[in-house]
C-alpha cells in the first residue's frame, strides 16, 4: 500500500493559453498586467491519494479444479480525495463591456465584473454555488475589479476497486481475468459552476462526473 498527501499553492498571471472558462488567456487590462496575479487554475490546496494491492488468502495447494478456482485472487484499488480547484467569474464572451473589442475574440478574452460583496456562501449547493449578487457589471468602458480565480469549485472524491485472477495456461502464458469498478461508491463529483455574469444559469452547477462504471476484462499475458 502507498499513500500520499500534498499541500500546495500555486499563483500566476495566466494558467494556460487555451481556456473555455472565465479564466482569461490574456490580461484584461494590458496597461495593468499585475492585476492578473491570482491562484492558478490548477491550484489544488489539499490532495490525498492511496493505492493498494492485496493477495487474498484463499485456496490451498491440494490441487484440483476447486482449489484452482479460488486461488490467486488479488484485490487492488485507489482512493483520491482533493479540494476544489479555483475558477474565475467573468462577463459573457459576447459582452464587450470594456469597449476594447476583446469580446469578439471569444472565450479567454472575457471582461471581468466588479466585486460588490462577499462572493462566498456558507453552504453552497448545485443550484447556488456562490453569491451571485456579489458581482455587478462595471460601467460601460471600464474594467471590472474582480480578481482571477477568487472562488473554489467542488472537491473531488473517488474510489476505484479491481478484483483480478491469474490463470496459468502454459509455461509462459497466463490469462488475467479482472472485474473493475470505477467510482465504486457512486460519489457525485460536480463540475465547475456557470461563472458567467448574465447567463440564465449563473452560479449553478450543470454537470457532474460519471456514476459508477463496472467493466469485465480478460488479458493474455506472455
Amino acid at each position: 500500500m502507498q499513500s500520499g498527501y500534498t499541500l500546495g499553492k500555486s499563483e500566476d498571471d495566466a494558467s494556460g493559453f487555451f481556456t473555455s472558462t472565465g479564466d482569461a488567456n490574456f490580461p484584461q487590462d494590458h496597461n495593468n498586467p499585475h492585476l492578473e496575479l491570482g491562484r492558478s487554475s490548477f491550484d489544488v490546496r489539499h490532495r490525498f491519494s492511496m493505492g493498494f494491492s492485496y493477495l487474498l488468502p484463499t485456496g490451498n495447494s491440494s490441487g484440483g479444479w476447486a482449489s484452482a478456482l479460488v486461488q490467486d485472487w488479488q484485490l487492488s484499488g485507489t482512493v483520491e480525495l482533493q479540494s476544489g480547484r479555483p475558477f474565475t467569474v467573468a462577463l459573457l464572451p459576447t459582452t464587450d463591456n470594456s469597449n476594447t473589442g476583446r469580446a469578439a475574440l471569444g472565450y479567454g478574452f472575457n471582461d471581468r465584473p466588479n466585486l460588490a460583496g462577499d462572493p462566498k456562501i456558507s453552504n453552497p449547493t448545485e443550484t447556488m454555488w456562490f453569491n451571485t449578487d456579489a458581482f455587478t457589471t462595471p460601467p460601460f468602458g471600464n474594467f471590472g475589479n474582480a480578481g482571477r480565480n477568487i472562488l473554489d469549485g467542488p472537491g473531488f472524491r473517488n474510489v476505484n476497486l479491481a478484483l483480478l485472477k491469474k490463470i496459468p495456461i502454459g509455461s509462459d502464458l497466463d490469462f488475467q481475468f479482472r472485474i473493475e469498478a470505477f467510482n465504486l461508491l457512486k460519489t457525485v463529483n460536480f463540475r465547475l459552476p456557470d461563472a458567467f455574469v448574465g447567463s440564465p444559469t449563473f452560479g449553478q452547477i450543470l454537470a457532474a462526473g460519471h456514476a459508477r462504471r463496472v467493466q469485465v476484462g480478460l488479458k493474455l499475458i506472455f
